[in-house]
Order: structure tokens, then sequence, then C-alpha cells
């Protein structure tokens, strides 16, 4: 039995600490093999790195080393961006960028969406979705460097529709009140975010020296975020969107003079510690779970629950009001916003958004929102106390 015949040559791809660098060419037949070899000396004649085995890990690592890290990218971006690729190099760090199919990368991703290993849960569209961009700029980075092979299917990837979307929400009306009308130290940052829509990392190094309660206005220069447990404050805001002047309703105007009026010693700080100092990671946080605690215990399924409950000590108490996150009171200002007509355009101005479709999707969401639900009371008093005068 006759085997056919292969046709091979080898092509210079260019020379690696010294040392000429060959790449092996197979075909089955003459005029195949010259069309292969001759488009090799093309590409490398291009510049392309044809003899580089260009590893998924390695590729990442520069990506974030030598576009991302020196963009000034802040510390909670480089953490998710690090927990994408963390996620990404359990399945591919030392595979090769041409080697990776559409139904490699999708079958992570379908596998990823059944459970996350780190939560054991199911993994969230939003985080799906960004591991997915991270993917496609490393991706982009690798074809821009003249790395051969690299495809670029990420369009044709389909984050599974049964995964769980984490949505926030605005406060109902009854809600709202609770944060109104219950005494805690974390209702005066609770308060600023709810209406005037700061972020938490904007709430943190709020000064009183940024706030005219004459005029009515809150300004927003400055940011902090996490190094670690310790805060770090920056000049401007998380994007330059982000610095803002907001003009704030009648609500938040009195609920601050009485806090100024009522304090024995002021910080400059407006939501500080218990030392008067900024807040670092874990006093925010323990501030925030006490919050929720005590607004349940005040506003509890029977209304009799107390801090001697023995639910309350081995804090498995029954929550009225959901663990909801400061966002939630951002997501309020914003609904604020819509119900009260502010036009999309001064809507993203005031909440500092850098895209307006951030804007116009909140807006969109709400575009079915059944206004007859509110009570004749809060209704009224969007109109008057609550009225941002945009």
């Amino acid at each position: 039995m006759s085997t056919k015949q292969k046709y091979c040559t080898t092509v210079y791809c260019g020379t690696v600490n010294g040392k000429a660098i060959h790449k092996k060419v197979t075909a089955n037949s003459q005029r195949e093999l010259n069309n292969k070899a001759n488009a090799l000396k093309n590409e490398v004649q291009n510049g392309k790195k044809i003899y580089e085995k260009a590893l998924f890990g390695v590729w990442a690592e520069k990506w974030l080393n030598e576009v991302k890290i020196p963009s000034g990218i802040g510390n909670g971006t480089l953490t998710q961006y690090n927990s994408a690729i963390k996620h990404l190099n359990g399945y591919f760090e030392y595979v090769e960028l041409k080697k990776i199919s559409l139904s490699d990368f999708q079958q992570f991703i379908n596998e990823l969406a059944a459970e996350n290993p780190n939560t054991e849960k199911p993994t969230s569209k939003r985080t799906l979705d960004s591991i997915k961009k991270v993917a496609s700029s490393i991706f982009d980075y690798a074809r821009s460097n003249n790395i051969a092979g690299v495809p670029d299917f990420f369009k044709s990837v389909v984050i599974p529709k049964n995964s769980p979307v984490m949505k926030r929400r605005a406060l109902t009306e009854t809600e709202q009140r609770w944060i109104i009308d219950m005494p805690h130290r974390a209702q005066l940052p609770a308060m600023i975010m709810m209406f005037a829509g700061l972020r938490r990392g904007e709430v943190i190094p709020l000064q009183w020296s940024d706030i005219d309660l004459k005029s009515g206005f809150i300004s927003v220069n400055k940011s902090v975020e996490f190094i670690g447990n310790n805060p770090v404050v920056k000049q401007g805001g998380k994007t330059e969107n982000a610095v803002r002047t907001i003009p704030i309703p009648p609500v938040l105007i009195e609920y601050l003079q009485n806090v100024k009026k009522d304090s024995k010693v002021l910080s400059k700080y407006v939501c500080n510690n218990a030392n008067g100092k900024l807040h670092t990671k874990s006093s925010w946080r323990k501030m925030w779970e006490s919050y929720l605690v005590d607004l349940n215990i005040q506003y509890g399924y029977d209304g009799k629950i107390n801090k001697n409950d023995p639910r309350y000590k081995s804090s498995v108490l029954p929550m009225r009001i959901e663990n909801f996150t400061p966002h939630y009171l951002r997501h309020t200002f914003a609904t604020l916003l819509y119900l009260e007509g502010v036009n999309v355009v001064t809507a993203k101005q005031l909440l500092g958004h850098a895209d307006i479709s951030t804007t116009v999707n909140i807006y969109t969401d709400l575009e079915n929102f059944n206004k007859s639900l509110l009570s004749k009371e809060y209704v009224e008093k969007l109109s008057k106390e609550y009225a941002i005068p945009a």
C-alpha cells in the first residue's frame, strides 16, 4: 500500500537570544508547500511573532501591567481585573492563545455560570460579562502586538440566560421613611446617599467644607479607595464626570443643619468613624451591619423585637428590610430624580455617570413604574421636601 508523499521545508522566523528560529512547514503538494511557506515568510516580514508560544497567562499579565495599571485604574477596578484573570487562568493559563477555540471558551463560561468555585453558587451575569470583556481585551492586545493566529470569537460567546442577574433597586416608600426616622450613626451617610446620590467612596471623605447649607449644595471633589483596610483619599472623583456640584432637597438641608447643631465636637469629616477619622473598610462594614440589624429590630415583623431577643444575639434575626447596600440608596436618588421629572442628561450629571447609557438604563427600567402606587403624602413630599432643585 502506497503512502501519500508529504512535502516539507523550514522557514527562518528570526533570532531569539542569538539563536536562529526556524519553523517547519508541511503540505500534501509542492504547490501547497510553496504557498504556505510564502505566506509564513510574509507574516514574518510584517512583524508577526510566528515562533513565539503566546501563553494566555503571560499575555494576561502583560495586558494588566503594560496597559491597565499604567492607565491609572483605581484599586477597586484592579481587584476586579485580578479576579477575572484568576478565573481565566484556572482554565487557560498555560494554553497558547491560538489554541483556545470558541468551544473551549464557551464551555468555560458555561461551567462558571453553573458554579463559581469561590462561592459554590451560580456566577452572576454581571461577573460573566466582566470576565468575557477582560479576556477579549487580552486577546486584542496580543493581536495588536502581532502575535499570529490569535482568534477573535468573543462576539459569538453567549452568556447563559439563566445566569442570576444582580439588580439593585430603589428603597420603597416605607423603607425610605425608616431611613429618615431612625437615629443611628449610619443614618448620616445613608441620608446623604439617598438624597444626594453620593457613592460610598464619595461620602466617606466628604468634609463639612464641601457642603453649603445656605445655598443648598454638596460639592463632590474627592473620593476614597481602600488599599487593604486603609482608606486613601484621591482628589477628583471616581471618573472625570464624578466631580460635580449637587443641589440638595429641603429634607436633607434640614437634617444636616440639625446634625451640626446637635454635635458637641464636629470633625472635619461629615461621616467619620468612632475616632472622628476616615472610615476604614472594616469600620464602615461594621457600622453598616449594625445599621441593618437595628433597622430590623426597630421595624421587625411583629414589632416587638428588641436587643434582648435571643435571635438578635445569635445573629439570626428575621430580616424585614433586606441587606441593602449603600448603592441601593444611590439608586433611590436616581429614582427620585425620575419621579420628579428630571431629564436624563441632568440626571447623568447629578449622578456623576461617565456614560449616559448607565443613566438611560436606570430610566428605562423605571418607565413602567406605576406612579399610582405612591401615596398622596409621598407625592406631596416629592414636590416639596424631597424635591431636588435640578
